[in-house]
C-alpha cells in the first residue's frame, strides 16, 4: 500500500539519517530554506536520492531547483504520494 502523508518527521529523519545534518540546524518552520540549513547542492542530491529509495518519488531537476523551503519539500512529495495513489 503507498504512503499517504509524509511529514515533517519523515523530512528530519532523512536530513539527519542520510544527509548528515546536525539535529540542531533543522527547523519545523515551513519558510526554513535548506541553504539556512547548510545543504549544499550534492546534500540535496542525496535528498533526491532517498526520496527515490525510500518513498518511490522522483524528484526531476526542474522541480529540485524549484524545492527551497521545508514546507515546499513536504506540499511537493505529498502532491507525489497523492498522484500515486
Amino acid at each position: 500500500m503507498p504512503r499517504q502523508q509524509f511529514t515533517f518527521d519523515d523530512l528530519r529523519d532523512v536530513l539527519i539519517n542520510r544527509i548528515g545534518v546536525a539535529a540542531d540546524r533543522i527547523t519545523d518552520d515551513p519558510d526554513a530554506t535548506f541553504d539556512q540549513m547548510g545543504l549544499d547542492s550534492l546534500a540535496f542530491v542525496e535528498l533526491q536520492l532517498a526520496m527515490r529509495q525510500q518513498f518511490g518519488i522522483e524528484i526531476n531537476d526542474e522541480d529540485a531547483s524549484r524545492i527551497t523551503t521545508v514546507g515546499g519539500a513536504i506540499a511537493y512529495t505529498n502532491e507525489r504520494l497523492a498522484a500515486q495513489a
